[in-house]
C-alpha cells in the first residue's frame, strides 16, 4: 500500500465545536511515539478547514527530517467522544447508490491497478466504525490489506488504529502480534528490539552485517526478536526464504541463525538458482530434516500465516525493510543505518560508533 497517493480531503462540514476540544499538545505528543524515529525529527500538526470521517476532527500531520529518506505527510483523524485516534491515508469514496463495498473496491483498483474482493465487518467499532478487508490473488494465496470506513460510509482510512489515552507503542506491538517472531537474548531485559526485514532486500543485507556482530556480543543485555517481512511482488525468492527460515525455527531451532546469517552473506549466488535448491544444499550440509522442512515450506496454512503477518505490518504502516523497533519506537535503516545503529547502540549503553576517519593526504610534490 506505500504506492498509494494521500487522498485529497473534500469539504463536508464545518468543525469548529470539535476543534474547541481538541488537546494539540497532546496529540502532537502522540504522534510523536507513534511515527517512525528520524534523525532531526519534527512533527506538526494542522488541523483542516473542513471535515471528514464523521465524528473525527483531521489533521495534516507533516514529519520532517535531516534524513531525506525519512520524511513523511499523512493524516491524523481524532475523535473527541471516544478519543480514537487513527493515522494514514484518507481515501473519499464518493456517494451514489452502489453498495459501500463496490465503491471501496473501485477506489482500490485505482490505486493499485488491481482488483480486490472487499468485505466490511458488520459489528461496530468505537465511533460508528466498520473494519474492511481488501483481498486480492497472489502466487501465494490470498494476501489482504486492511482499513476502516466511517459511519457516513463516504469515508475510508488505511493506517494505524490506536487510542490518546494508550501508549502507541503497545498498540503498535499488539498488532503486529509476535507469536512468530523467532527470540533470542535475555527475556527480562528492559530493552526490547524488533528487527522486521526481507532475505532478498540487499539494504537488508548491509544492515545485518553492521548491526548483527552488535547484537550477538550484547545478548545478555536485549530481548531481541526477529520477525520475517519478506516484500514479495519486489524480490521473487524473498517468500520462499522466509518459509524456510519458518521451517527451521521448528524442526532445527539451533540452526536458524546459521540461515539467517548464511542467506544474508550470500544473497547474489542465492538469486541465480531456484531457491529450494539453496534451502535444500543448507538443510544437507547442517544435517537437518529435510522432508520435515518442505512439509513446513509447502504448507498452504504456512503461507497463509506468513502473508497476515505481512498484512499486519502494513496495516501498522511498516512496509520497507529492514525496519527496526526499539522499545516500541519504529527506525528505518536509509541507505547507510548510521542514525539507526546509534540508537541500538544508546539503548544498549554503548557509545556511539566511531565516525569513519578519512585517510591521511599525500604531500604534494615538489616542483622542479
Amino acid at each position: 500500500m506505500k504506492r498509494l497517493l494521500l487522498a485529497t480531503l473534500v469539504a463536508l462540514l464545518p468543525f469548529s465545536a470539535f476543534a474547541q476540544r481538541a488537546d494539540i499538545a497532546a496529540l502532537r505528543a502522540y504522534a510523536e511515539k507513534a511515527m517512525p524515529r528520524c534523525a532531526g525529527s519534527v512533527i506538526t500538526l494542522d488541523q483542516l478547514p473542513s471535515a471528514g470521517p464523521a465524528g473525527f476532527i483531521p489533521f495534516n500531520l507533516t514529519q520532517t527530517s535531516t534524513d531525506k529518506t525519512c520524511g513523511r505527510k499523512t493524516y491524523m483523524l481524532y475523535s473527541p467522544s471516544s478519543q480514537q485516534i487513527l493515522i494514514g491515508t484518507v481515501f473519499p469514496l464518493g456517494m451514489d447508490a452502489r453498495p459501500a463495498t463496490d465503491r471501496i473496491a473501485e477506489v482500490v483498483l485505482e490505486a493499485l491497478k488491481q482488483p480486490v474482493h472487499v468485505t466490511i465487518a458488520p459489528f461496530p467499532l468505537p465511533d460508528g466504525l466498520h473494519a474492511v478487508s481488501m483481498a486480492r490473488d497472489t502466487p501465494y494465496g490470498q494476501f489482504a490489506y486492511h482499513g476502516f470506513i466511517d459511519q457516513s460510509q463516504a469515508w475510508m482510512v488505511v493506517g494505524f488504529r490506536g487510542n490518546l489515552h494508550t501508549d502507541p507503542t503497545q498498540s503498535l506491538l499488539e498488532a503486529l502480534n509476535l507469536s512468530a517472531a523467532v527470540r533470542r537474548g535475555d527475556p527480562k531485559s528492559k530493552v526490547k528490539i524488533i528487527e522486521m526485514s526481507d532475505f532478498e532486500c540487499p539494504t537488508c543485507g548491509r544492515a545485518h552485517k553492521k548491526v548483527e556482530p552488535i547484537i550477538a556480543k550484547n545478548l545478555k543485555k536485549l530481548d531481541y526478536y526477529r520477525l520475517d517481512l519478506p516484500l514479495f511482488e519486489m524480490h521473487p525468492w524473498a517468500m520462499d526464504a522466509a518459509l524456510g527460515a519458518r521451517a527451521i525455527s521448528r524442526v532445527a531451532p539451533a540452526k536458524y541463525w546459521d540461515y539467517v546469517n548464511y542467506v544474508y552473506a550470500n544473497q547474489e549466488p542465492i538469486g541465480k538458482q531456484p531457491f529450494e535448491k539453496t534451502l535444500h544444499d543448507f538443510c544437507e550440509d547442517h544435517d537437518i530434516n529435510w522432508s520435515a522442512v518442505e512439509k513446513i515450506v509447502k504448507s498452504p496454512a504456512e503461507r497463509a500465516a506468513l502473508l497476515d503477518q505481512v498484512s499486519r505490518a502494513f496495516d501498522v504502516g511498516v512496509n520497507s525493510t529492514p525496519t527496526y523497533i526499539i522499545n516500541g519506537t519504529i527506525l528505518g535503516f536509509g541507505p547507510e543505518g548510521s542514525f539507526t545503529i546509534d540508537q541500538i547502540r544508546k539503548a544498549l549503553g554503548l557509545p556511539p560508533e566511531p565516525a569513519a576517519t578519512k585517510p591521511a593526504a599525500k604531500p604534494a610534490k615538489s616542483k622542479k
